[in-house]
């Protein structure tokens, strides 16, 4: 799979449900090939990254509801720099629940009660 196909795969999996780091992280490595962990990091922050920025999607923690979103009120780089940090601090590679989710925009319509 090319990166670009990935990223696609992620969107459809993001407007249907919430979607965690651990999740692109595991894309990463059978779909993009990677075996390094730096470079999977690095690949995983790409995805993260053309999420957030091409693609429109908010990232933050799935509400105690499990359907709703709470989306961190962060700028793109202050999102990229705590999901980096907090990787690195972790000593590991996200596992589920680990650090951040990601989901579309519809998905967060739990600030406003909806």
């Amino acid at each position: 799979m090319t990166a670009e196909e990935v990223l696609d795969s992620l969107v459809e999996e993001c407007q249907e449900d919430h979607v965690g780091l651990w999740r692109i992280v595991h894309a990463v490595r059978p779909d993009l090939g990677s075996a390094d962990p730096g470079q999977t990091r690095a690949l995983a922050l790409r995805l993260v990254r053309s999420l957030l920025q091409e693609r429109g999607m908010e990232f933050g923690f799935p509400a105690p509801d499990g359907r709703h979103f709470l989306p961190w009120d962060s700028t793109l780089e202050q999102a990229i720099h705590c999901i980096e940090d907090e990787w690195i601090a972790l000593g590991c590679e996200p596992n589920i629940g680990e650090l951040a989710w990601f989901t579309s925009a519809e998905q967060t319509n739990y600030r406003s009660g909806g």
